[in-house]
């Protein structure tokens, strides 16, 4: 079956669709911009099987389902999915472009708090419904450009479901996201997501990776064990940064607990209150857990600015490296 710009699709309950531009392609397939048969405008993503029919489907199957039943504003709508001809397709609304293009210079603080705000929104929608996204990372935050910019999180083909389990064991995340529990011992917990977050985050205050990834793997593998994104996190030495650096401790218990705590840590910036009234930023905050002060590995890792709250300073124990002996 040939899919070209100007062509048409027809479903198995015969609805047609008209394809329009190739969007962008992957490993799996192409996304097409298309018009559906109510005119309506929506992104028509195809799953290609080649080599792997039984493994792309259950992709498919796992991505279509999950957006089928995810309902949030900052999550990709689904309006059907169908197979044809052997080939697997996605009707999804049809956002302008992906977060990635718009990364080539960094952001102001107000926006990189209101995207922030949104996809923290999605990720604990996602936390609460006991999903891991597992994949979060410019390229999967998509955009709608209109008076106020609209992120939303899309792409959850290998998210997972915790199902009342602590963690998981994900089949495939990208070198340059992996959070250093999944490198450490190989498995995902909810705070693997607020890792990911902070990459991006970091992404959109910096304008550069917070992981060199010029140097391959084992360069990668080696930033994430040393600590090497929190220190630079640390070393912007930003309100921003200083929040980014909690999201990329490397031992997850003493990142933030939920998104939620993130975001109330956010709204305290002055680049956000000033521009809010005072009434609606005086919600209490959840307690932090205690701290152990005679852990010998504890590490000054404060956010300092007392008018957000009365954070104290939380110990970071250094990663292990083989046979259980800690990095140096």
């Amino acid at each position: 079956m040939e899919l070209r710009p100007g062509g048409s699709l027809i479903s198995p309950r015969g609805r047609v669709y008209l394809l329009g531009e190739r969007l962008g392609d992957g490993s799996f397939g192409d996304v097409f911009d298309a018009v559906g048969p109510f005119d309506q405008r929506c992104a028509v993503k195809v799953f290609r099987p080649r080599l792997h029919q039984a493994a792309v489907r259950e992709q498919w199957l796992k991505e279509a389902s999950r957006l089928y039943q995810l309902r949030h504003p900052h999550i990709v709508y689904v309006y059907d999915y169908f197979e044809v001809a052997g080939l697997f397709f996605l009707v999804m609304e049809r956002c302008d472009h992906t977060l990635e293009v718009m990364l080539s210079a960094p952001f102001t603080d107000r926006l990189v708090i209101e995207i922030m705000r949104q996809l923290l929104f999605a990720a604990q929608y996602l936390s609460d419904n006991e999903v891991l996204h597992n994949d979060i990372h410019a390229g999967n935050v998509l955009v709608v450009q209109g008076q106020n910019l609209i992120a939303k999180l899309s792409d959850l083909g290998i998210a997972q479901d915790l199902s009342g389990r602590p963690s998981v064991r994900p089949e495939m995340v990208q070198h340059r996201i992996m959070a250093p529990e999944l490198v450490r011992g190989g498995y995902s917990t909810k705070q693997s997501d607020l890792y990911q977050l902070g990459l991006l985050m970091y992404h959109m205050h910096t304008a550069e990776s917070a992981i060199d990834t010029s140097g391959g793997y084992d360069a990668m593998i080696e930033q994430i064990h040393e600590g090497v994104p929190r220190a630079r996190a640390e070393a912007l030495r930003t309100p921003l940064g200083e929040i980014i650096a909690v999201m990329l401790r490397r031992h997850e218990q003493y990142r933030f607990a939920s998104p939620a705590q993130v975001w109330e840590e956010l709204r305290r910036l002055q680049s956000w209150t000033e521009e809010h009234e005072p009434e609606v930023l005086s919600r209490n905050t959840a307690p932090l857990p205690p701290v152990a002060t005679d852990d010998p590995d504890a590490a000054p890792d404060t956010i300092r600015d007392i008018n957000r709250g009365d954070r104290r300073t939380i110990p970071v124990p250094p990663p292990l490296g083989p046979g259980g002996t800690k990095l140096q």
